[in-house]
């Protein structure tokens, strides 16, 4: 039965295609990879605020990436259960950490086992599930009216303005005493001090700018808040119409970019601080698009004027988007040229799956990724050989089972 567990990439995967909220009713569902996405750029957002070392900064980063990913194996157990029957929240919870241990080793990426970093990211979490759940009321499902004001976030905020910390355990922390072998590598855990009532005000001014925008001006004047435009992010599909059988959202693709990103800056020895300029740069290299919208390569090769026209409306919306947020993307090069790379390798996978799955659109050579490689496989070839190992897993996964 081992043989059906996915590869490294096929986790990846997965969590695309896996809804949040699995066991409720849901207008429009959200992908476990959607919600990572949310979570990533909340982070990116909130660290500054709160004035964390560059380390810690990172390291909270790092766990909003990776933290969706475990998912893969052990799916999004219901809540309800877990609620009502604590033997299995017990259970649910020990298998979780023991999953998240071992996807930790595929991937030879331990994260920070801070209780105050981990509980900061919890709170991250319960504000991103706090959103969907605000926006499945404002398209109006009932089934979620009776949970609108007392969800995971709201109850959290109660304990912070109480005057409580947030610090919790790692999910993986009795995991790792089985394993007296560390990762080799990786960064220890910094100790940092939370500002839990800085970080609520923080969020709590996200939602309210975002709540003001829509009933003053509606949809126009909410997606030009911060919120807005991460919302609608997983509302707009790649590829137009013609991605019929796995439609992907940008938001998905985004989670993907940051977590080849990630992978990456590891294999690449970054330091915290240019890890944090890659994961900013690779979170918000396709934000703007929820507002001025997406234009599939080949007409962005095509129609040049439109292109251009397009690059610097972008690149307008997301300078406006780091003044307000009080944070500025970096200009290197090299970090650049991971982003594009990871970015085109993302189309890549795509193409494959809609292949696999036969349409015939996508039965043609990805060209954005043959350029790419073609551009910098000879100044970069230690990135072709970290995608390419995990390209070649993932397809030897395909091979092995039609042999069986």
């Amino acid at each position: 039965m081992d043989a059906m567990l996915p590869s490294r990439l096929g986790k990846l995967r997965i969590i695309c295609s896996l809804p949040l909220f699995s066991d409720a009713i849901c207008l429009k569902k959200q992908s476990a990879a959607e919600h990572g996405f949310t979570q990533v750029l909340l982070s990116i957002a909130l660290a500054p605020q709160l004035g964390l070392s560059k380390e810690a900064e990172c390291e909270l980063i790092e766990l909003a990436i990776f933290a969706e990913l475990p998912k893969a194996l052990l799916g999004d157990p219901s809540f309800y259960l877990r609620q009502r029957h604590p033997e299995a929240s017990a259970l649910y919870k020990e298998v979780r950490g023991r999953l998240y241990k071992e996807t930790e080793e595929s991937f030879r990426m331990k994260t920070s086992r801070s209780p105050d970093l981990h509980g900061l990211h919890q709170l991250v979490d319960a504000f991103a599930a706090m959103l969907f759940i605000e926006k499945e009321c404002l398209l109006g499902n009932s089934y979620f009216l009776a949970e609108r004001y007392r969800t995971h976030y709201h109850t959290m905020r109660r304990r912070v303005l109480a005057g409580e910390s947030l610090s919790s355990q790692h999910p993986a922390q009795k995991a790792d005493g089985a394993h007296s072998d560390d990762l080799s590598g990786q960064m220890n855990s910094v100790s940092t001090q939370i500002d839990w009532c800085k970080a609520i005000n923080f969020l709590d001014g996200l939602c309210d700018d975002a709540t003001r925008a829509r009933l003053e001006g509606g949809i126009g004047e909410y997606s030009a808040t911060f919120v807005g435009m991460m919302e609608k992010l997983k509302e707009h599909y790649r590829y137009k119409g013609w991605s019929y059988l796995f439609a992907e959202s940008v938001g998905e693709h985004t989670y993907q970019v940051v977590f080849m990103a990630r992978i990456l800056a590891s294999a690449l020895g970054l330091r915290p601080q240019e890890r944090i300029e890659l994961y900013r740069l690779a979170t918000m290299h396709d934000l703007a698009e929820s507002y001025a919208s997406d234009v599939v390569y080949p007409v962005k090769v095509r129609e040049k004027d439109l292109g251009k026209m397009h690059a610097d409306l972008e690149e307008k919306v997301i300078d406006d988007v780091c003044s307000r947020l009080g944070i500025t993307l970096s200009s290197d090069s090299f970090l650049g040229t991971i982003v594009e790379i990871c970015d085109r390798f993302s189309a890549q996978l795509y193409f494959d799956r809609e292949r696999r799955g036969g349409n015939t659109h996508f039965d043609v050579p990805n060209t954005s990724m043959d350029r790419t490689r073609e551009k910098y496989r000879g100044k970069h070839p230690e990135i072709f050989l970290v995608l390419d190992e995990l390209w070649d897993e993932f397809q030897a996964c395909f091979v092995a089972s039609t042999k069986r």
